[in-house]
C-alpha cells in the first residue's frame, strides 16, 4: 500500500541526499521534538536512509530545504490548477510559497486490522513523515490513520508531504488555512470526503472560569484503490493539553464488577485522547466504517462543549447575572450535530453497519440535547440581560425624577419672580399677576378640550361606540386604562 502513496517525484528527493552524512551522534535517552524518533527495526529501510533518519537536526527542516530549489510536485500541481482557472486556490498557492514553520508538530500513525491495532512512534518533522510514508508498508492493515497536531495552521511542508503522498484534494488544505477564497456549496461540502469539526475546550490557565479555546479538527477519509480499506487523515490545529480522561466516554463498571486499575490523570491533547479512545472500539467495525472510527472524536467534542455550557451556567448562577464569555458556541454545536446527522460525509462507506447506526443514533441524541440546553441557556441570558437593562433604566428614571422634584420649586419661584407684573416690578404699566394665572387656566382648558375631542373621535372610529365623559376626561389627563373596551363589547 505504501507504493500506491508514493509521489511521482520521489526520485527527486533521493537525489539530494547522496553525499555521505556525518557520523551519527549517540542516540538520545528520550525522544524530543528536535530529534527523530527511530522506526521499528523490522520497518527500517536501507542503511543510508537509516543513517540520515537518525541524524540529529538543530532546527526545523522544511521541504524547501531538502528539495534545493526544486518546485515541490504538489505545489506545482496547485499552481497549474490556478493557472487553468481554479482561482479559488490562489490563496493556497501563495501560502505554499512561504517558508512558514509550525512549533509543536507531532504526527501519530495508527494501523488497524480486524484483530489488532499498531501505533508507530510519533514523528516530529515533515521530512521524517515523508520518509515514513515512502518506506513503510501497512502489511495487511486495512486502515491507517495519520494524526497531525500543530498550532494554528499547517506548515507548507506538511501540506506538501500529505498532499503529494496521498493525492489529496487541494480544497481540503484551502479550508485548513482559513482562506477567504474557500467557498463550498452545501452539496459540495456534504459530499466531500473531508469534514471540519469545531472544538471548544475550557482553558485552565486563565482566571475566567468560562474562557474557552476554539480550534478545528479536520478529518479526511481516502479510500484505497483496491476498495478493501482506507486511509484517515486527522489534523488538529491545537496542541494545548487538557485534564480529561478517555474513560468518560464509557459508562463506569457496576458495583459488583472488578474495579479497574487506578491511573494518574495527566494533561493530554485532543490527539492523544483520540488515540487512547481506540481501546474502546470494535476493530472490525472500525475497519469497515469511517464514521464509527471517528465516533469517539465526536464524543470528545460533545463532552468538551458540555463542559463549557455547564461552566457558563454555573458562573451565571454564582454571580446571579451574566458572566463574561465568548460567543459562537451555538453555531459550532449545531454544525457538529449536522455532521453527525449526515454520518460524517455522504460518501463515507459503512453507513449500513449496525455499529455505525447505533453510534449515529446515540450521538444525535447527545448533540440534540446539548443544542437544546445551549438554546435554553442563551434564552435565559437574554432575559437576564433585558431585566438588567430594565433595572438600569428604572434607576436612571428614578434619579432623573429626583432631580426634577428638587429643581421644580426653584423653577416655579424663579419663573414667578422673573415676570414683569405690577405686584413685583412696582410699576402700574405692567399687567397684574392674576392675569397670568387666568391665561394659564384658559390654555389648560383648551388643551383638555382638544384632547377630549380627539379621544372621542378615535374611540368612535375604532370601536364604533360613543365614549363617556369620564372616559374622555381620563384620557385627557393621562389615564388611558379606561379607553379599553370591556370583554363583552
Amino acid at each position: 500500500m505504501a507504493s500506491s502513496h508514493s509521489s511521482p517525484s520521489s526520485s527527486q528527493f533521493s537525489t539530494h541526499i547522496t553525499e555521505p552524512p556525518p557520523p551519527p551522534p549517540p542516540p538520545p535517552t528520550q525522544p524530543n521534538r528536535s530529534e527523530t524518533v527511530p522506526l521499528p527495526i523490522e520497518h527500517q529501510p536501507d542503511s543510508g536512509f537509516s543513517r540520515f533518519l537518525h541524524r540529529k537536526r538543530q532546527s526545523h527542516i522544511s521541504l524547501q530545504d531538502w528539495e534545493q530549489n526544486v518546485t515541490p510536485p504538489y505545489h506545482n500541481y496547485i499552481h497549474q490548477l490556478v493557472a487553468a482557472g481554479w482561482t479559488n486556490l490562489q490563496d493556497l498557492d501563495n501560502y505554499m510559497t512561504t517558508a512558514a514553520t509550525r512549533e509543536g508538530l507531532v504526527v501519530s500513525v495508527l494501523d488497524i486490522s480486524d484483530s489488532k491495532r499498531k501505533q508507530w512512534p510519533d514523528i516530529y518533522s515533515e521530512l521524517d513523515l515523508r520518509n515514513f510514508m515512502n518506506h513503510t508498508s501497512r502489511k495487511g492493515a486495512k486502515v491507517r490513520f495519520y494524526m497531525a497536531e500543530y498550532q494554528g495552521t499547517p506548515s507548507p511542508a506538511l501540506i506538501e508531504t500529505l498532499g503529494s503522498s496521498l493525492n489529496l484534494d487541494p480544497r481540503f488544505f484551502q479550508w485548513i488555512i482559513h482562506s477567504r477564497g474557500h467557498n463550498f456549496t452545501p452539496s459540495q461540502r456534504h459530499n466531500a470526503p473531508y469534514q471540519a469539526l469545531g472544538f471548544g475546550v475550557l482553558r485552565d490557565s486563565t482566571p475566567s472560569m468560562t474562557d474557552a479555546e476554539k480550534f478545528k479538527v479536520l478529518v479526511y477519509i481516502q479510500p484505497d484503490n483496491t476498495g478493501t480499506g482506507w486511509t484517515g487523515i486527522v489534523l488538529f490545529s491545537s496542541c494545548t493539553k487538557h485534564n480529561i480522561s478517555t474513560r468518560i466516554l464509557q459508562p463506569p463498571p457496576s458495583f459488583q464488577s472488578p474495579r479497574p486499575a487506578s491511573t494518574t490523570l495527566k494533561p493530554k491533547s485532543i490527539r492523544e485522547l483520540y488515540l487512547e479512545s481506540f481501546e474502546y472500539l470494535d476493530l472490525t467495525q472500525t475497519a469497515a466504517s469511517p464514521f464509527y472510527a471517528t465516533s469517539n472524536l465526536f464524543r470528545i467534542n460533545c463532552f468538551c462543549w458540555n463542559q463549557i455550557i455547564t461552566a457558563i451556567r454555573e458562573q451565571d448562577r454564582l454571580i446571579n447575572g451574566i458572566s463574561d464569555t465568548s460567543v459562537g458556541h451555538v453555531e459550532e454545536i449545531k454544525r457538529s450535530l449536522a455532521i453527525v446527522q449526515r454520518g460524517g460525509s455522504f460518501v463515507w462507506a459503512g453507513k449500513d453497519e449496525k455499529a455505525t447506526k447505533e453510534s449515529k443514533e446515540a450521538l444525535q441524541e447527545d448533540f440534540q440535547h446539548l443544542v437544546e440546553q445551549t438554546d435554553l441557556l442563551w434564552q435565559t441570558r437574554s432575559k437576564l440581560a433585558e431585566m438588567r437593562q430594565s433595572r438600569s433604566e428604572a434607576r436612571w428614571t428614578a434619579l432623573t425624577n429626583a432631580f426634577t422634584y428638587l429643581f421644580a420649586p426653584i423653577t416655579i419661584i424663579s419663573g414667578i419672580y422673573g415676570m414683569n407684573v405690577s405686584e413685583i416690578s412696582g410699576s402700574d404699566t405692567n399687567p397684574n399677576i392674576w392675569q397670568f394665572f387666568v391665561a394659564v387656566l384658559v390654555l389648560n382648558l383648551l388643551m383638555v378640550a382638544a384632547l377630549s375631542i380627539y379621544n372621542f373621535i378615535q374611540i368612535h372610529m375604532k370601536h364604533g361606540r360613543a365614549a363617556g365623559m369620564k372616559e374622555i376626561l381620563c384620557f385627557a389627563v393621562g389615564r388611558t386604562t379606561l379607553n379599553r373596551p370591556e370583554a363583552g363589547q
